[in-house]
């Protein structure tokens, strides 16, 4: 018997073996990202997505900053009545996003709260929800 046949039969059988164990080989998984995608930050205060929340808090504004693994990246700011904002054109890959209120002047209002590890696909957008409790804005 040639060696290429004992060879090839002995391919047939591990690839046999591995399909009725249930096996899948899983070849250049390595997670990349490509391309740019875009991060929405829907925000609640106190469970709720009513802008008088933002009226009834005194708060004035939404201020989100989105770092990647090398460090800071953007940082974007909404009225708070819109209750969220879009940051657009994020090249793919892993990204920290840290939330924060503010009062007219800018002066932070709240305590932060911070997302690790937001995954940003490239031609879609991400969905980050954020809620503030009543007891972490300063009054």
């Amino acid at each position: 018997m040639k060696l290429s046949k004992v060879l090839s039969g002995l391919a047939s059988c591990i690839l046999a073996s591995a399909s009725l164990a249930g096996c899948i080989i899983v070849d250049n998984d390595d997670h990349s990202h490509s391309g740019y995608g875009s991060l929405t930050v829907a925000l609640t205060i106190d469970g709720r997505a009513d802008p008088f929340e933002c009226f009834d808090h005194d708060v004035d504004g939404l201020v989100v900053s989105v770092e990647d693994e090398a460090g800071f990246v953007t940082e974007a700011s909404a009225d708070c009545d819109e209750l969220g904002l879009t940051i657009f054109d994020l090249p793919g890959g892993y990204y920290d996003v840290e939330t924060w209120l503010v009062d007219f002047d800018g002066f932070q209002k709240s305590d932060v709260v911070r997302v690790e590890s937001v995954d940003v696909y490239g031609g879609a957008d991400t969905l980050v929800e954020v809620d503030f409790p009543w007891n972490w804005i300063d009054l």
